[in-house]
């Protein structure tokens, strides 16, 4: 389903969905921009777990380091180079405009867990996904914008990409 196209009242967050809003030029730019925007004041409630922020940060982390630093090895050049990490600035900037925002941060339970384990097996997913997926059933939450096609599988999620 086209994100352009929702019309509902509450709405998951995926990490894609942060890291085209924050991309200088990105074709999903636009939308994702405009779905947060509405998140913002109010239009939808937003959800998202305490693990998209934590992706988003690593996801930004990395392309910050890849940019100033080196574009191989890049776990490989933090371990030796800790102190980069404080100066990625962008990814802290990401973490922090969530934050500052209107989304509701799910907290992570060991029921989500126990159930993120059962939909990695049913659904196919990495367990990163199956977490989303169960946090999303734990929470009631139908609609997911997400630009991730595995969420295609999930029968009780309405996966909407931008």
């Amino acid at each position: 389903m086209n994100l352009a196209e929702f019309t509902g009242t509450e709405v998951f967050v995926d990490t894609n969905i942060f890291v085209y809003a924050l991309a200088k030029n990105h074709r999903y730019k636009s939308i994702c921009v405009e779905l947060l925007s509405k998140i913002n004041e109010g239009m939808i409630i937003g959800f998202t777990p305490s693990t998209v922020i934590n992706e988003l940060f690593h996801t930004i982390l990395i392309g910050e380091i890849k940019k100033k630093y080196v574009d191989k090895e890049v776990i490989r050049f933090i371990k030796e180079h800790p102190d980069v990490i404080s100066e990625c600035s962008v990814a802290y900037g990401a973490v922090d405009d969530v934050f500052d925002s209107t989304v509701v941060i799910l907290p992570l339970t060991l029921e989500i867990l126990q159930h993120a384990r059962t939909f990695s097996k049913k659904y196919n997913l990495l367990f990163s996904d199956a977490i989303h997926a169960a946090s999303c059933n734990g929470y009631g939450i139908e609609n997911m914008a997400t630009n991730d096609g595995d969420f295609d599988r999930v029968d009780f999620l309405k996966a909407w990409k931008p």
